[in-house]
């Protein structure tokens, strides 16, 4: 097979069920079948079985489930670093213009030295106050 998206998963079936599947190095594989005239779906299986019979491919290596859960974890943690930053920054940005400037203080202070510094002005406090709580919660 052709490494795609689902191509680690589809292995790890096939292999379950005794099948032995192998991944194709993906730019490989459209090199080589780039000089076909005619391209369709049954053409391009022949030419990766030729492929496959003739030994003209780099197998890709299939990460294990631990990797993979791993990955998973990594990216999931990067996702909400990153969207707890942005709420952040929106935040600064949007009372810049009242004149407010929060330093740099631990994250988990942070809301609640902008609260104080809103407590002030209720109408702001009631805008800014949902991403406050969006930022606790993704922290959370």
């Amino acid at each position: 097979m052709e490494a795609g998206p689902l191509s680690e998963w589809l292995v790890r079936g096939l292999a379950d069920a005794g099948f032995e599947a192998v991944l194709m190095e993906t730019r490989q594989v459209r090199a080589a079948l780039s000089s076909m005239t005619v391209k369709t779906d049954r053409n391009d299986a022949r030419g990766m079985a030729h492929l496959l019979r003739m030994g003209w491919f780099r197998p890709v290596h299939v990460k294990s489930m631990d990797a993979r859960e791993q990955r998973v974890l990594l990216s999931a943690r990067t996702t909400l670093v990153r969207r707890l930053r942005d709420i952040e920054n929106s935040v600064r940005g949007l009372l810049r213009g009242f004149g407010f400037r929060f330093p740099r203080v631990l994250r988990v202070r942070w809301a609640q030295s902008v609260r104080e510094a809103l407590s002030g002005n209720p109408m702001l406090l009631a805008v800014i106050d949902p991403l406050l709580a969006a930022g606790t919660a993704l922290r959370d």
